[in-house]
C-alpha cells in the first residue's frame, strides 16, 4: 500500500483541508470546493446498488444516496461518520483508479455499475486500495501515533502488558474515534494496518 500512502502524503501537501491537524477531515467540502466535483443526489442508490455514494463514470461527480444527501445537516453522528468514510473511499477511486474505466464505453449507470462489480478481475485489489486510502486519509498516521503514545505512557503505569489487552485496545479506539469523525472499527483497523497497536 506504499503507493496509496504516498498519494495521501502528496494530497496533504497540496490541500490544507487535508492537513494532519485538520481532523475530522472535511471530505464533504474537499470534493465539492477543492476538487470541483458535483454532488448528485441519487434516489435509492443504496437500495439498488448497495452503495451510499459512488464516483461517476467520467469522474466529474459523486452520486450520493438521496436519503443520505437530504439529511446531511441533521444526520446522527454515526451515520455521518459512515458517509464520511464512504466518500473518502470514493475519493480513493478518484485519485487511484481514474485510468481504469477510461477504455470502457459506459452508456448508462447500470453498465458502469456492472463493470465496477468486477473491475476486470481486479475488484478485491481496487477496493482494498480505496479502503486503505479512506482509512489513512481520515486517520492521519502522525496524529493517531501521538494519541497512542500519550495513552501508552499512562497505561504502562497502570496495566501490566497493557498492549495485550484487547478490551483496553477497544476502549482506546472508542475514545479517539470521535476526534477523527470515524467509527471504532476504522481506528482498530488503523492500529493494525499502521502497526501502532496490532491485535493480540
Amino acid at each position: 500500500m506504499e503507493h496509496v500512502w504516498q498519494k495521501i502524503d502528496e494530497l496533504r501537501q497540496s490541500y490544507p483541508i487535508l492537513g494532519e491537524s485538520s481532523t475530522p477531515i472535511d471530505v464533504f467540502s474537499f470534493f465539492e470546493l477543492d476538487l470541483g466535483l458535483d454532488a448528485i443526489p441519487f434516489d435509492d442508490l443504496d437500495r439498488n446498488y448497495r452503495a451510499e455514494a459512488a464516483i461517476t463514470a467520467d469522474f466529474t461527480g459523486l452520486y450520493i444516496d438521496a436519503e443520505q444527501y437530504n439529511i446531511l445537516e441533521t444526520a446522527p453522528v454515526w451515520k455521518l461518520n459512515r458517509l464520511r468514510f464512504t466518500i473518502a473511499h470514493e475519493l480513493g477511486h478518484y485519485f487511484l483508479h481514474r485510468d481504469l474505466p477510461q477504455a470502457e464505453d459506459f452508456k448508462s449507470l447500470e453498465n458502469f455499475a456492472k463493470w465496477t462489480a468486477s473491475y476486470k478481475g481486479r475488484k478485491y485489489t481496487v477496493e482494498q486500495e480505496a479502503n486503505e486510502f479512506a482509512g489513512r486519509l481520515l486517520v492521519p498516521l502522525l496524529r493517531i501515533q501521538e494519541m497512542y503514545d500519550t495513552f501508552a505512557e499512562q497505561a504502562r503505569k497502570l496495566v501490566i502488558n497493557f498492549d495485550r489487552n484487547e478490551q483496553l485496545r477497544t476502549q482506546f479506539a472508542d475514545q479517539i474515534a470521535p476526534k477523527f469523525g470515524v467509527n471504532t472499527l476504522v481506528i482498530t483497523a488503523r492500529l493494525d494496518r499502521d502497526g501502532i497497536w496490532p491485535s493480540a
